[in-house]
């Protein structure tokens, strides 16, 4: 086990650092609870304390997701008033992109591909929605308004295929679409039944992993497009508090998994390469945010320093003894860019030398492969005839088991919201408020 030593810290009063992201032209982006981002240098000195050189008063309320959106310049942000972009290199602070929805329902989460951005509300009424746009004009190029029906807290595009987007919602289910398929159902190309999604995402171009907000970790296969619809088996973690010695997963990253402990106030690094977590190597973070939970962490590529932000307010530079050598992406550890076809690559007609033939031989093979092509017709039709079948099938059942599990949430939900409104009105100590506060990290905001 290597122990990483504290070597810098900044502090932003009561509000929770919640996402840190890398822009290479500029520095660190940590975004707060207050709405506001703030860019730190990645160069630092080590006196212990750090400032950041620009404060962007992006949101009025708490900054739920943000990502890089091209890796040196640009930042996308998701709040209650929209998802907006904002450009560093601008000397001033309004951004260069908004974009919101008609029933203006807060966005929880977001991702960018290319020229689009993804956007996921929280739950409003029966359903959340799941937006796409064109970066170039700004409009709404595909919605997907039925297809979670609690909060969705979670998005990832496909890093190789552009066709493919994931998404993962409270509702306990990630869902994997074919975005080339124009009927909302229809695209809706896997469902994978899990727990209530805190964090999910490609390991690799066709495996997933899942992580719960009651702290259990599964890795999934992504269905071909053939006719076999049978998922495989996923590989099942369960519940990981006690064999990894934490309280919680921060989340999962390239190359490793970040874990905290309130009680022990402590975090590791555990490496994570080729699906297997090694727990005998950790990189252990003394102190790290106190009894309060850590919400993000970023490790720069070739580095010995981590990153972290929590909920007490500070955003910390830590010193390891050792490398934890984490790529940018997950596609760096296997090679998957190089090896895996992209929508870019185009296909070679090849030129083939045939013997030429003669009018007998032509008329014979003419009728013969005329057959031979009704017969394969015949043959794809009745195949696929069964699999629209079966899809449909397939389809009724998860539509009816979501709308079943819908009744039932709603149901608990309403008993559980009587019996805290009896209990707040009984309890007014001010423990109740700091628990209140500490149960706030499972949610995604």
């Amino acid at each position: 086990m290597s122990v990483a030593t504290l070597i810098a810290s900044h502090n932003s009063g009561d509000n929770w650092v919640l996402n840190l992201n890398h822009l290479k032209n500029h520095g660190l982006v940590s975004s707060l609870s207050d709405g506001s981002l703030k860019l730190y240098p990645l160069n630092v000195n080590q006196d212990r304390n750090f400032a950041p050189i620009r404060t962007i008063q992006a949101h009025n309320s708490s900054i739920n997701a943000s990502r890089s959106v091209d890796g040196e310049n640009l930042i996308g942000t998701a709040s209650t008033d929209g998802i907006k972009i904002f450009d560093l290199r601008n000397s001033n602070d309004s951004p260069v992109a908004v974009f919101n929805n008609q029933r203006n329902i807060p966005f929880l989460s977001l991702d960018f591909k290319n020229n689009y951005v993804a956007g996921g509300t929280e739950l409003k009424q029966a359903d959340a929605e799941l937006h796409i746009w064109d970066l170039r004009n700004k409009e709404i190029v595909r919605s997907f308004v039925d297809s979670h029906h609690d909060d969705i807290t979670e998005i990832k595009f496909h890093p190789t295929d552009d066709s493919m987007l994931l998404s993962g919602s409270t509702d306990d289910y990630v869902n994997i679409y074919d975005l080339n398929i124009p009927d909302e159902d229809d695209a809706l190309h896997q469902v994978i039944n899990f727990n209530s999604i805190h964090s999910a995402g490609w390991l690799s171009p066709t495996r997933i992993y899942t992580l719960s907000h009651m702290e259990t970790f599964a890795i999934h296969e992504l269905n071909d497009k053939s006719d076999d619809l049978h998922e495989p088996k996923p590989v099942e973690f369960g519940d990981i508090r006690e064999p990894w010695d934490c309280e919680y997963v921060v989340d999962v990253y390239p190359g490793f998994i970040a874990t905290g402990s309130n009680s022990k106030a402590n975090a590791r690094l555990y490496p994570f390469i080729n699906e297997q977590i090694n727990l005998d190597t950790p990189i252990k973070l003394n102190g790290a945010h106190g009894e309060e939970v850590v919400r993000t962490v970023y490790c720069p590529p070739n580095s010995n320093l981590i990153y972290t932000g929590g909920e007490d307010g500070n955003l910390r530079i830590w010193k390891s003894d050792i490398e934890l050598n984490a790529p940018e992406s997950f596609f760096q550890l296997s090679g998957a860019q190089s090896s895996t076809t992209t929508t870019e690559d185009k296909d070679v007609e090849m030129e083939v030398d045939t013997p030429e033939e003669t009018p007998e031989t032509a008329s014979t093979s003419s009728s013969s492969s005329e057959d031979e092509d009704e017969e394969l017709e015949g043959k794809k039709r009745k195949k696929k005839e069964k699999k629209e079948k079966k899809e449909k099938k397939e389809k009724k059942d998860k539509k009816d088991k979501k709308e079943k599990k819908e009744k039932k949430e709603k149901k608990d939900k309403g008993e559980k919201k009587d019996k805290k409104d009896k209990k707040d009105k009984k309890d007014k100590k001010p423990k109740s408020e700091k628990k209140s506060k500490k149960d706030h990290r499972f949610k995604p905001y």
